[in-house]
């Protein structure tokens, strides 16, 4: 049964196969016929995707892409050769006459006008004082590329604007293909008088330090206000993809809607519609080229007679778009105010989010300033009782009548050295309630557990019997202050929860770990820790006190993760909570510890 199967379809394919190379044969592919310099001035995967969607829109034909240089694209565009045509907008529009047709333009975040994206800049040496407007350039040498729309045809308008033929305006012109830099390089080295550069350009080459601008002079600059970039002609529109008249209707619809669709690139370059071919048409007339060089011609007559069918089908055809796309921009626009409204609500809803976050901050300070206050009351006890015992032994000196001169400025100079210490020590709070940064230090973890032990055992007036384990001198970066004050609190914590529960034989454990990157360390206590009351601990506000505002363990977690560490809560084998500090390893012991084990490795 299956060999009979398989012979089957073997048989039908091979019947059907004759239909399906009819089919092809009887549609030859679409071609789609590309500007050689439209690289880098389009961008490249934004012209790529432009190939791919115009092959799904005219799917199942095929297309076929060409690149090609102007004069070609122009024969093709004469002899109706091609179906698509990406060029400047001046190259469509110039053959409109004959049934070309613009279907969409390039729009990007350089101009404000997709009508007004496209011109020239025309350059001079920084160095030539006799050049300074399009007058002083008439029988100059210039340098640019006689078939280019921004780089030579848009400054001819401006100079038949100055009342002058452009066809004998310049003495001579050096035209050069896409080497643009090679314009620049003449100006400078004085091989060219003037230089005409596409609008954006130049700052491309200044970019790319190519060249230095200060070293150029630019003339006819035109204000600023519809391009960012520095232009001395009108602005035109940009370029822009044509359909021929041979092509249907369906595939130039199809295809219009596709692409004004298509997702703009990263630099916010998409297609659109241009609606203004004024100054372009002005310019061609200038010019004499396209339309109204064929008009010269006496071809006016003829092309309409020929034409007025395809001309009718475009003109129902741009009416169509036109109004699809006015129905498109009112959607957008709805859009648009709805995207404003919701974005004006999540602004808010931050701003509110920030301030409740700020009015924590302030919170925590305050907190921090109490407990730091506590830490260091016993660091200002010294240097004041040291100015005590000074002005005391002074006192006697003078009583018994043995003080002296020298012994007087010796003592003074121990008084003055204690009041500076404190006041020092002042100072650091001061700078906790004003939030400033306190000073960091380099030190070994190990060493500052131990002291925050010597001070929770001085603050609590006993010897609690705390055992350490500290089984690294991890070296870290921190404010010394802030980490003992985190170590006291989380010390006080498991005191009072050990005492609050009864616990015959309380025992609160310290360790030291590091790995690779960070310090750990570890406090455990043998208490009774519910999952309940663990739950507490992640909580911002919660407090296993009943008189806490649970801003003790935030002010913790703060300070942690203000040196770039973690804290974290669970429960310990024994029934207790054990509380994880992560910080991270200093720069220098880090790489000292690479090198160890890099050589532990070998």
């Amino acid at each position: 049964m299956k060999p009979f199967i398989l012979i089957s379809l073997i048989a039908v394919e091979l019947l059907c196969a004759p239909v399906a190379f009819a089919e092809v044969k009887a549609h030859p592919p679409l071609v789609f016929v590309i500007n050689s310099a439209v690289n880098p001035l389009l961008n490249q995967a934004f012209v790529n995707e432009t190939i791919e969607t115009i092959r799904r829109n005219v799917y199942p034909r095929r297309l076929e892409v060409k690149y090609a240089e102007l004069p070609e694209i122009e024969e093709m565009m004469e002899k109706k050769t091609a179906d698509f045509y990406l060029a400047t907008s001046s190259t469509v529009r110039r053959f409109q006459d004959i049934g070309l047709r613009d279907m969409v333009t390039a729009s990007s975040p350089f101009s404000k006008d997709p009508n007004k994206s496209e011109g020239s800049l025309i350059i001079v040496n920084a160095g030539r004082k006799d050049l300074n407007t399009i007058d002083d350039l008439k029988g100059k040498k210039a340098a640019g590329r006689v078939t280019a729309f921004g780089m030579y045809l848009a400054a001819m308008g401006e100079v038949a604007k100055a009342g002058y033929n452009p066809q004998q305006f310049f003495s001579g012109t050096s035209f050069y293909g896409l080497d643009r830099d090679k314009i620049i390089e003449d100006v400078l080295t004085g091989k060219a008088d003037v230089g005409i550069l596409r609008i954006c350009y130049l700052e491309d080459a200044v970019n790319r330090k190519v060249v230095d601008p200060t070293r150029l002079k630019f003339i006819n600059l035109q204000p600023e206000d519809e391009h960012i970039c520095l232009h001395s002609t009108a602005l035109y529109p940009n370029w822009s993809i044509g359909s021929s008249p041979n092509l249907p209707a369906a595939y130039v619809s199809a295809v219009t809607a596709a692409l004004i669709h298509q997702k703009p690139t990263a630099l916010g370059i998409h297609w659109s519609v241009a609606s203004d071919y004024t100054e372009l048409d002005t310019l061609l007339r200038a010019l004499n080229l396209g339309a109204y060089q064929r008009f010269s011609r006496l071809w006016f007559g003829r092309m309409l007679h020929e034409y007025k069918y395809v001309l009718l089908g475009a003109g129902a055809m741009l009416l169509l778009l036109l109004t699809y796309t006015y129905l498109v921009s009112k959607l957008v626009e709805r859009r648009t105010r709805q995207l404003r409204v919701s974005l004006e609500r999540e602004n808010k809803t931050f701003q509110e989010a920030k301030a409740a976050n700020e009015r924590l901050l302030r919170m925590q300070r305050a907190g921090v300033v109490g407990q730091v206050s506590g830490l260091i009351a016993h660091e200002l006890n010294q240097p004041l009782a040291s100015i005590k015992l000074y002005a005391r032994a002074l006192q006697r000196a003078s009583e018994a009548g043995t003080l002296t001169e020298a012994k007087m400025k010796e003592v003074l100079e121990e008084m003055r050295a204690d009041a500076d210490m404190a006041s020092a020590i002042v100072d650091r709070v001061r700078q906790y309630a004003k939030g400033r940064d306190s000073g960091r230090q380099t030190l070994a973890l190990s060493e500052l557990a131990a002291k925050s032990i010597r001070e929770f055992n001085r603050q609590t007036g006993s010897e609690s019997g705390i055992v350490t384990c500290f089984n690294s001198r991890a070296i870290v970066y921190v404010n010394a202050l802030e980490i003992e004050l985190c170590i006291v609190n989380l010390l006080r914590n498991a005191s009072e929860a050990l005492t609050k529960q009864n616990i015959k034989h309380p025992k609160i454990t310290v360790s030291i770990f590091e790995d690779a990157k960070r310090a750990e360390l570890r406090i455990c206590d043998n208490g009774n820790l519910s999952e309940e009351k663990l739950s507490l601990f992640n909580e911002p506000t919660q407090s296993d006190k009943s008189s806490g505002l649970g801003l003790g363990l935030q002010i913790v977690r703060g300070i942690v993760e203000n040196h770039g560490g973690k804290i974290s809560f669970s429960r310990n084998n024994v029934g207790g909570l054990s509380v994880l500090i992560t910080l991270p390893l200093h720069e220098a012991n880090h790489g000292k510890k690479a090198a160890e084990n890099a050589h532990t490795n070998r």
